[in-house]
């Protein structure tokens, strides 16, 4: 005979009743943010879904990359010549799916639900998708065996019942109960583990709270904490799902303040784009910022796409706050300010780091090559890198594979200075000759610097 127990009569640790209350004040600082913005929500969405659908593929051996779950995302189909591992990814997604809505929509818990979550992760692959199991089975490695066939779905009832009662408990710890206690019964013959991790989910959705999976990393700890809790040692895996939930949490949070602070930051320049007689300076460094952070972010995003497309290159990008409008003024009266580092990359070539850049700023200095007449002083980005342990030149770099020097942003136009392949005065005072370049947009200049640096300089 199974004993249930319950979600409140669950005891646990101090540390782990403390990570709880962490949650509840992380959670509650996180709700003064909503609500949030469509574009918000979507950015939300896709820092989580396709890493968590991926891990509790990976997590029972399913072969699945976060690449494959991106691309079956965007159409929600797959063709019908497609591999099983594909149509497993297409069921898991929907799955995931029909559980947030039922969250949202404020479905309670009932034995419908659960046969459907099964029936959409086991659609097209599953001996009996949807259906209890029925004959008797054995989990290898485990240190228990699940009750009998016959005796499933009263227990699954039973533990509907004591959950949808029992609701007193935080929504972690119900969360955890409900995920072991569906394992332990185990009322199909495949995918018990993807739909227990999706009622765990469930459950945290409906106590206001973020789907958290479990990643693929944490599996061993993850079957351990399992396992203690068939015999009612809850902190494990109580710990497991609320540090995953104060992760997602944090990051979250960075995205829905990113987008708040953006707002504010608009906001600001449009009233002083309206003041005409006041902060001149002012205003133009913040145009300039936002700029720049444009690069930035087109960088950073190249970066992702390019990691996501290919299984043989990857790039690792790092930016670092932008220099404030004090270092920007010094800068532009030639006074030294460190650091002025604004971004930089790392270019993994067959899991083998083989080039680092980074992108910073300096006061520009006027060339002749320049089409127009600097009024003040022009901040730029420049380039330097080398050997990712390596030192780089920051005053005057120079290397003949990559042509990129310097991006500056003027009378709201990107002038690109490249190196143009020759250079002027002999030995020490030997000095590059730099082409302008105008009329170029942000992705001009990155496709072309992503040319010199997997092509010229790494044989790509």
């Amino acid at each position: 005979m199974v004993d249930f127990n319950s979600p409140s009569k669950i005891h646990l640790r101090q540390d782990t009743e403390q990570l709880l209350d962490q949650v509840d004040i992380a959670i509650k600082e996180f709700n003064k943010l909503r609500p949030l913005g469509d574009d918000v929500e979507d950015r939300i969405k896709m820092a989580f879904l396709p890493d968590r659908v991926t891990s509790s593929l990976n997590m029972e051996g399913i072969v699945a990359t976060r690449r494959q779950t991106l691309a079956i995302m965007d159409s929600m189909t797959i063709i019908d010549s497609s591999s099983k591992s594909e149509q497993e990814v297409l069921n898991a997604l929907k799955a995931d799916e029909f559980i947030i809505d039922a969250a949202e929509d404020g479905q309670r818990l009932n034995a419908l639900f659960v046969r459907q979550i099964h029936t959409l992760i086991e659609d097209k692959i599953g001996e009996t998708p949807g259906y209890y199991r029925k004959r008797d089975v054995k989990i290898s490695l485990a240190s228990f065996t699940p009750p009998s066939h016959v005796s499933v779905p009263n227990l699954i009832d039973e533990m509907i019942s004591i959950y949808v009662k029992d609701d007193t408990a935080h929504p972690i710890v119900r969360s955890a109960w409900l995920h072991n206690r569906f394992t332990y019964v185990h009322p199909f013959l495949d995918g018990n583990g993807r739909t227990a991790r999706l009622l765990q989910d469930y459950a945290l959705l409906s106590g206001k709270l973020f789907p958290t999976g479990v990643p693929s990393a944490l599996r061993d700890d993850y079957y351990d904490a399992l396992a203690a809790a068939d015999v009612d040692d809850w902190d494990d895996l109580v710990s497991i799902i609320a540090g995953r939930q104060l992760s997602v949490i944090a990051k979250t949070s960075g995205i829905a303040t990113e987008r708040a602070e953006r707002s504010k930051w608009v906001a600001r320049l449009a009233k002083k784009a309206d003041d005409k007689k006041k902060g001149a300076q002012h205003k133009q460094y913040l145009v300039w910022a936002h700029k720049m952070n444009e690069i930035q972010s087109a960088f950073e995003a190249t970066a992702q796409e390019v990691s996501d497309a290919s299984e043989v290159l990857s790039v690792i990008h790092k930016s670092y706050p932008i220099i404030d409008f004090k270092t920007w003024k010094n800068l532009g009266l030639g006074k030294r300010s460190n650091p002025t580092w604004f971004f930089g990359q790392t270019l993994i070539i067959d899991g083998e780091r083989a080039y680092r850049f980074v992108m910073y700023f300096r006061k520009h200095a006027n060339l002749s090559t320049d089409t127009f007449v600097a009024d003040e002083p022009l901040i730029s980005l420049r380039f330097t890198g080398g050997e990712p342990s390596g030192i780089y030149d920051f005053g005057q770099f120079s290397d003949p594979d990559i042509r990129l020097r310097e991006v500056l942003f003027h009378s709201e136009e990107l002038c690109v200075y490249y190196f143009k392949e020759r250079t002027r005065g002999r030995q020490k005072n030997t000095s590059e000759e730099w082409e302008f370049e105008s009329e170029l947009t942000t992705n001009d200049i990155i496709e072309h610097l992503y040319g010199d640096l997997f092509e010229n300089k790494n044989g790509v």
